[in-house]
């Protein structure tokens, strides 16, 4: 209860991996819905301010990955939206975010069937669809993980939600971009190749439509993964997409993002 204090977390220094650990172990034997609310709160929070080294570390443990998931599971079968959802979501997506062992730990728990039935079951959730769709971003983003998305339901689906222009811009931004990343491998695209060119099409009549917000929709940990996107190969609307995103989190967050280009 003590840590669940935001000037606690925001601006008062401690070691956040090892107070990260210790909560995830709490978890592991405590279900009181009160507590678990705060402990996943405390996770969420924590994940984010992790270095590269200490979240990688974090990701390897299958628990959390599992543990995370199931409180998922539990809301959505409840056909609920509460903080405690919102904040495992947020925890995963941080987990994820360029951490190929964490994304594959994700799909072995069986997450991407879940994250799929959240998709369609929130559609009127702008704000769980925008963090379902964010760790499918993360996944996307990794070459030998793409291939499980490679179906023509769920990809059906995304395009679906990057057309519905009544959908907030952060839902379509984030659908833009995991099929920005599958579309821009053909060697690696095992659906229809009119799905494709159908894909590419939309995806860049979408973004033409977009505006600038007025909020902060994304932080990234490095620019690296828009750079396979802005190759001279790449379509251009593949590349449109790369362009926008790096333009739209430098004008929201330019001190911290100038200083990404580029990380090797």
């Amino acid at each position: 209860m003590s840590l669940c204090s935001e000037y606690i977390l925001q601006d008062i220094p401690f070691d956040k991996y090892s107070a990260a650990t210790l909560v995830i172990n709490w978890l592991r034997s405590h279900e009181d819905p009160t507590l678990q609310r705060m402990a996943v709160a405390v996770i969420s929070i924590l994940v984010a301010k992790l270095s590269t080294e200490e979240t990688a570390q974090l990701g390897k443990d299958v628990f959390i990955m599992k543990q995370l998931l199931a409180i998922v599971q539990q809301k959505a079968m409840a056909g609920v939206v509460d903080s405690t959802m919102k904040f495992a979501l947020s925890a995963l997506w941080n987990l994820t975010d360029e951490m190929p062992t964490a994304a594959r730990n994700f799909i072995e728990c069986q997450g991407l069937e879940l994250y799929e039935e959240v998709l369609e079951s929130y559609y009127a959730e702008p704000s769980i669809q925008q963090k379902v769709l964010g760790l499918l971003n993360n996944i996307a983003e990794v070459e030998v993980l793409q291939a499980n998305l490679m179906q023509e339901d769920l990809v059906e689906h995304i395009l679906s939600l990057l057309q519905d222009s009544q959908l907030e811009q952060g839902v379509r931004y984030f659908a833009g971009g995991t099929l920005a990343q599958l579309v821009s491998r053909p060697e690696a695209w095992t659906l229809d190749d009119e799905l494709r060119s159908s894909i590419l099409k939309q995806l860049h009549a979408s973004i033409k439509t977009w505006t600038q917000l007025d909020r902060e929709m994304v932080s990234y940990r490095s620019f690296r993964p828009f750079r396979p996107l802005l190759q001279t190969q790449q379509p251009s609307a593949v590349q449109l997409w790369a362009v926008w995103a790096i333009h739209l989190v430098c004008i929201q967050n330019s001190k911290k993002h100038n200083r990404l280009l580029w990380p090797y």
